[in-house]
């Protein structure tokens, strides 16, 4: 599969970054497929490492592709991380897919650190992966092709502890690139499973836009899955209509089938050894 420039719609002809007369340039290797992607890569200091974990959107890269079970929480917590065991809305996800989805290769729409591309690739799909934040791209990429065997993690304010990466490196298959998700830089009908990691919590107004594009980029009877916390940076309005409705019948908007959905999956991000974040996530799949 061929990554498509979004304003001509035709193959890009290089992805590497040379005497400045090529528009769509790398970072660290990593093509960046976007409208403007000088703008972007502006918004990575020169003078800091890169990829900084500050930068990525998460505490640490690891501890999301880790199940509660193994977070080893204190006390009548850590009791009940394991009762969960290995259900995340990630597992939920990916539980869709393996029942819903046709064969063919996945899409990650915003993969953060790739916890939801390990799950797509280890089902033996080809599988891409993007996200419009380079840092979060590059440890995505660096924890699970092998190019990055120790990160630091926070263990309480202030500390920090090296950790080995605990996955094998992942040789072919899988590909990464920093693009936008209102244009996803690849042709419609290209793929069997498309996910989108986060939805009416942090899109706003652009959801329905990347829900189109994400949309069109399946084939006939391909699979969409996405999860949602529902929350809203501003106040709701007086009888709105709960995010929940609103999620379905944006679903239906663009064409798609609901054909599952599991509501208050616990969603547990770990903030230090003894901090955690829990949320609880709308999964749905919607079938093209």
């Amino acid at each position: 599969m061929e990554y498509i420039d979004p304003r001509t719609r035709l193959p890009f002809q290089s992805f590497q970054a040379g005497d400045g007369n090529v528009p769509y340039p790398t970072v660290d290797g990593i093509p960046v497929l976007t409208l403007e992607p000088r703008a972007l890569l502006a918004r990575i200091p020169r003078n800091s490492p890169f990829p900084d974990i500050k930068r990525s959107g998460v505490p640490d890269p690891i501890t999301p592709h880790l199940a509660a079970s193994m977070l080893g929480a204190p006390n009548g917590l850590g009791a009940w991380f394991k009762e969960l065991g290995d259900l995340t809305p990630e597992a939920v996800a990916a539980g869709f897919a393996a029942r819903h989805a046709p064969q063919g290769p996945a899409l990650d729409v915003l993969c953060g650190v790739g916890a939801m591309t390990r799950r797509m690739i280890a089902t033996g799909r080809e599988t891409w992966a993007f996200d419009n934040n380079p840092d979060a791209v590059a440890f995505a990429r660096g924890i699970l092709c092998g190019t990055l065997t120790q990160v630091l993690i926070p263990t309480h304010q202030g500390g920090l502890r090296r950790v080995r990466v605990p996955f094998r490196p992942i040789t072919q298959g899988l590909n990464f690139c920093i693009a936008e998700p209102t244009t996803p830089p690849f042709p419609s009908n290209s793929f069997a499973w498309v996910h989108i990691n986060t939805g009416l919590d942090t899109m706003g107004d652009s959801f329905a836009d990347v829900l189109v594009a994400s949309a069109d980029l399946l084939v006939p009877g391909g699979t969409l899955t996405l999860s949602t916390t529902h929350s809203y940076h501003s106040a709701q309005e007086e009888n709105a209509i709960p995010a929940e409705e609103e999620l379905l019948e944006a679903v239906s908007a663009v064409g798609l089938k609901l054909i599952d959905q599991k509501e208050r999956v616990p969603s547990i991000r770990r903030d230090f050894d003894r901090s955690f974040h829990i949320s609880l996530v709308h999964c749905v799949a919607a079938r093209k």
